[in-house]
């Protein structure tokens, strides 16, 4: 239950005026065609009634948004507005990963991209972390030094203090593999960073190279002649200024905005050094449909693709329930499901 869920609707019932709490079905029949009105998405919707039924169970009278006339106007409100939910486009690790290979941009392609430089370090990392640990942007973000338990093996253990589905702060805990250990001690190493935020914002200093110039003499009255002082370098002496580019590594974490920027410009790189076979219009659309969720879409797609089935993925990934997990994976699910295994041992 979320306070802007919460929020949403009490607006909702300052402009229609009349009783908010406990709802009556014309109420949240009400607040839908208002929802549909302002173009929220379904899925939104849809989380906000789930927050409003939990209300309703805390003040211990019935839920009315599980009414049959509530439940209708929903059905006509995802029939009309999006039958289907966008998804993100997937960041899949690799080729060789399970049995369905994964197609246009994948981690392995945006982590050859990333140059040597500071910014490349820290993106490799964010990346490579991200994908371990399928973390939502909102807890990517957050991730401190002091999270990170390093292991004897060279892997690690994250703690995630709190996420989306865990308003009461208990925590979770994600695997960092030795590959990701090394990509951060890399960038930790370099950027000097011992504690506090993980990933942070890198400011760039460019100076643009310049010719050696000389000192423009001023004219010397008549009959004198200029000194220079003792130790002052001739005309003669002057050197050029060498084009160079200073790292300045802030304080402050990256935001979510700089974390899908980051994603979008390091697939551009892979794409302009033909990394993935996308060209044209479909390049265009493969970067458009990448988010900060790709990774956590990708990495649902591979454990699908890796024979593992919804039950155990939800619980990797930190969600309530395994309807999220088989959406994401729902191309995917069906070749690990226990039809697909069962037929694979008596058909081949």
């Amino acid at each position: 239950m979320q306070q802007s869920h919460l929020a949403c609707y009490a607006t909702f019932c300052a402009r229609a005026g009349g009783i908010g709490l406990p709802a009556n079905e014309a109420r949240i029949v009400a607040y839908l065609e208002d929802c549909e009105r302002r173009e929220l998405k379904p899925a939104t919707v849809g989380r906000r009634l789930a927050s409003l039924a939990a209300v309703h169970g805390l003040l211990g009278v019935a839920t009315p948004t599980q009414g049959s006339i509530v439940r209708d106007a929903l059905r006509g409100f995802r029939r009309r507005v999006d039958v289907t939910q966008r998804q993100a486009g997937p960041l899949r690790f690799g080729e060789g990963l399970g049995s369905a290979p994964a197609k246009g941009f994948t981690l392995s392609a945006l982590l050859q991209a990333c140059p040597g430089t500071l910014p490349g370090l820290r993106d490799g990392a964010l990346l490579s972390l991200a994908y371990d640990t399928g973390l939502r942007v909102s807890e990517l973000v957050r991730v401190a030094c002091d999270h990170i338990t390093v292991e004897r093996d060279g892997s690690a253990v994250l703690t995630v203090p709190r996420s989306k589905t865990d308003q009461e702060g208990q925590g979770a805990y994600a695997w960092l593999s030795p590959d990701t250990m090394r990509r951060v001690s890399a960038w930790r190493t370099s950027g000097g960073i011992a504690e506090g935020p993980l990933f942070r914002r890198i400011g760039v200093v460019r100076t643009k190279a310049r010719a050696a110039e000389a000192p423009a003499a001023l004219p010397a009255p008549p009959g004198f002649r200029w000194r220079l002082p003792a130790g002052s370098p001739s005309p003669a002496e002057a050197k050029p200024v060498l084009a160079s580019t200073t790292y300045v590594i802030g304080e402050e974490p990256l935001t979510p905005a700089a974390v899908r920027l980051i994603i979008k410009q390091t697939a551009r790189r892979a794409a302009d050094e033909h990394m993935v076979n996308l060209f044209g219009k479909e390049l265009d659309a493969a970067i458009s449909a990448l988010s900060t969720h790709s990774l956590r879409v990708g990495l649902t797609q591979d454990l699908f693709a890796s024979g593992e089935d919804a039950g155990p993925i939800a619980q990797a990934l930190r969600w309530s329930s395994t309807s999220t997990a088989l959406r994401y994976g729902r191309k995917l699910a069906p070749s690990s499901n226990a039809t697909a295994r069962m037929l694979r041992e008596v058909r081949g």
